[in-house]
């Protein structure tokens, strides 16, 4: 399967301020909850993948409606995706591991 993803296009990271700021403040608080849920509180780590999953998910959103004939979006919502598997997968061998 060809997605015909230019390569200049890849480097065009924001579509408009909104999507430059609004991943900006999601990266930030994703970032800080991850720092916090790593040293404070070990049952929440899952929440690791749900932020990264929202700055992909956004990232997708703002480039599908923007920015739709790239197909750059396609990127984004691959990793957004794999990103759900992993936590997933997490959650899946973390709670077995609680039993």
């Amino acid at each position: 399967m060809k997605l015909n993803i230019e390569e200049s296009d890849l480097g065009k990271k924001y579509v408009n301020k909104l999507h430059k700021y609004g991943e900006g403040i999601l990266y930030w608080i994703s970032l800080i909850v991850i720092i916090i849920a790593v040293n404070e509180f070990p049952h929440l780590r899952i929440l690791i993948f749900v932020g990264m999953t929202a700055v992909f998910a956004f990232r997708t959103i703002m480039k599908w409606i923007y920015a739709r004939e790239s197909k750059t979006y396609l990127l984004s919502a691959i990793t957004c995706v794999l990103f759900i598997l992993g936590s997933v997968i997490y959650g899946v061998t973390d709670y077995s591991n609680l039993i």
